[in-house]
């Protein structure tokens, strides 16, 4: 048996799904996208983006939260 929580999301999410667990993929894939969404405010705050991406990033996580 595979444990899908030692894998990166990405990875898990398509184990998951392949395998049928189609819940527990949509709970990965919402992990990775956070996991993306918190690189990406990262990478603003460190001033490599600019505001445009910024403000597409910041608008992709508000989507993501509950």
């Amino acid at each position: 048996m595979i444990d899908l929580t030692k894998l990166p999301p990405a990875d898990a999410e398509r184990i998951a799904y392949a395998e049928g667990f189609t819940g527990v993929g949509d709970l990965f894939a919402r992990i990775s996208d956070l996991e993306f969404a918190a690189e990406c405010l990262v990478a603003a705050l460190e001033g490599e983006l600019d505001a445009d991406v910024i403000s597409a990033y910041t608008k992709d996580l508000r989507e993501l939260l509950p």
